[in-house]
């Protein structure tokens, strides 16, 4: 993955906004916005992974299939130059045992950014204490059934999670709006709103706004202009940064090129290991009162 991502970032652009040709034309208007970094959303439902259907007696066995669907194939477009798209796969799921599988999919390695949405206390203290991930989210159709105390949250917020504000079911629904708020306000008591970014989640192109709406639109989801604005810019570039030590280890590096004209950059090291040179390198005897 490259590293010169650039803001304005949309972590949740539905792949259902892109059916039906509508790719070109989504991907334009999110570029028109102004959106530099997106990622097509792809949701993996591992309950429904669960539910094996008994085979009868006599029929031939399937070939063992993927469990993780294949990351939607991005093209780019012409006129959008600049413009980053990455592959995001989110986690729904109630039981920890099925996420060993996914882990080891070879599709799930393909995916840049990965965000989960536990259902169930259990899954909810997976997720805290070993499953590594970039995102998490919340179902803005109901209200949120998972109690969490200010550690787990500051927890998470170690571990470098991001709490993810969609805006588009807002948009969309009251019932919806009321549960988003709700959640945003809670991200506010307990983390000050640190680390949360706030992501389209639309299935229709229709329901898609602009960075400056969205910044707007933070004062009500509990966020002053400064947070609201990071949510879709600094929070963003932490998102991508955490994905690429998630997958290459807690270390990134730059590689810069900085020599000049008539400066060297050669260096000589001398190593003297002389009895008088080691014996300065020690730290000095105390006195003893006899």
């Amino acid at each position: 993955m490259k590293l010169d991502v650039k803001g304005f970032f949309d972590y949740g652009v539905s792949d259902h906004c892109l059916e039906n040709n509508n790719y070109e034309s989504t991907i334009k208007l999110l570029y028109d916005f102004g959106y530099r970094t997106i990622a097509i959303n792809q949701t993996l439902v591992a309950n429904e992974l669960e539910q094996k259907k008994k085979k009868k007696k006599g029929e031939p066995r399937e070939a063992p299939s993927d469990l993780v669907p294949e990351p939607f194939k991005i093209t780019p477009l012409d006129g959008c130059e600049g413009l980053t798209i990455l592959n995001r796969l989110t986690i729904v799921f109630s039981n920890q045992d099925v996420i060993h599988k996914i882990i080891k999919s070879p599709h799930y390695k393909k995916y840049h950014i990965i965000a989960v949405l536990p259902e169930t206390i259990q899954a909810n203290a997976f997720v805290c204490s070993n499953f590594e991930a970039d995102i998490l989210c919340f179902h803005p159709e109901e209200k949120n059934h998972i109690k969490r105390s200010r550690k787990m949250y500051k927890q998470l917020v170690d571990r470098g999670y991001h709490f993810e504000i969609p805006y588009a079911p807002a948009i969309e629904d009251t019932t919806k709006r009321k549960n988003i708020i709700h959640m945003a306000h809670l991200y506010h008591i307990f983390i000050k709103s640190r680390n949360v970014i706030v992501s389209s989640v639309a299935t229709k192109p229709t329901f898609l706004r602009g960075p400056y709406d969205i910044i707007n639109l933070g004062l009500i989801f509990g966020l002053n202009e400064e947070q609201a604005k990071n949510s879709i810019t600094y929070c963003g570039r932490k998102v991508f940064i955490n994905a690429v030590g998630r997958k290459h280890g807690k270390a990134v590096m730059f590689a810069e090129n900085i020599e000049k004209e008539g400066v060297s950059n050669d260096f000589e090291v001398i190593i003297d290991e002389s009895e008088e040179d080691m014996e300065t390198d020690q730290p000095a005897l105390k006195r003893v009162k006899q």
